[in-house]
């Protein structure tokens, strides 16, 4: 299935990652950013539900200059520590959310073809960032915004095994920009859907479905 999922990444299709039944327990849509258009945010939208987020790797985010929310929470709010504490967290110890931005060629930044567009330009930027510089990103985005950057932890599944290392790192050995765009699919029941409701998703759609722990254990086989 891995093989399937890197091909399909290529050619810029859609594929389904479950993390896994004793995390999250949720499957997201995943694209490669470099292939996103507003027919796959609108898919996202539509047929995932919930936060459309886009990924980078740590590198690429010190390079910039992108924090974590947490630290900047932390270190900027009176009452950071107490609010970015973690220790109810049931499926995890930390979050990979960074800040939200728009392209400056944008106008609302949020409908589909504003949020494609600043993705695109993310895949960009990151596909150029060896003659980036972090003033280079601040002339291209403004934040707030509309699309929610995710930092991959440091070393992958080292020290995480979140959707935003998942996707991260498979888009990256599928040879592509490293940057993926994701959305968690929600059921109508109140809750995310379940393995079964996306397998089901999957097959009506022709789309691969994978398992976080395919991805980890093909980590293992291969770093």
């Amino acid at each position: 299935m891995i093989s399937s999922a890197l091909q399909s990444l290529r050619s810029g299709k859609p594929v389904l990652i479950f993390d896994s039944s004793d995390r999250e327990g949720e499957t997201d849509i995943v694209v490669a950013s470099q292939f996103v258009t507003p027919q796959i945010i609108r898919m996202m939208r539509k047929n995932g539900g919930g936060l459309i987020c886009t990924t980078i790797k740590s590198c690429h985010a010190r390079k910039i200059g992108l924090p974590l929310l947490e630290d900047l929470y932390s270190s900027n709010l009176s009452i950071g520590n107490a609010l970015t504490d973690t220790n109810d967290m049931k499926y995890d110890k930390s979050s990979t959310f960074s800040i939200t931005v728009n392209s400056r060629d944008t106008f609302t930044g949020i409908p589909d073809i504003d949020r494609s567009k600043t993705v695109n330009h993310i895949a960009d930027f990151i596909g150029n960032i060896k003659n980036e510089k972090p003033e280079d990103f601040a002339r291209i985005f403004r934040a707030p915004g509309h699309i929610h950057l995710l930092i991959a932890t440091d070393g992958y599944f080292k020290n995480r095994r979140g959707h935003t290392e998942l996707s991260t790192y498979l888009v990256e050995q599928a040879g592509l920009t490293p940057s993926a765009t994701i959305v968690e699919m929600l059921s109508d029941s109140g809750y995310s859907m379940t393995y079964d409701e996306t397998k089901k998703y999957a097959d009506q759609n022709s789309l691969d479905i994978i398992t976080g722990d395919e991805i980890i254990k093909y980590w293992g086989e291969n770093h």
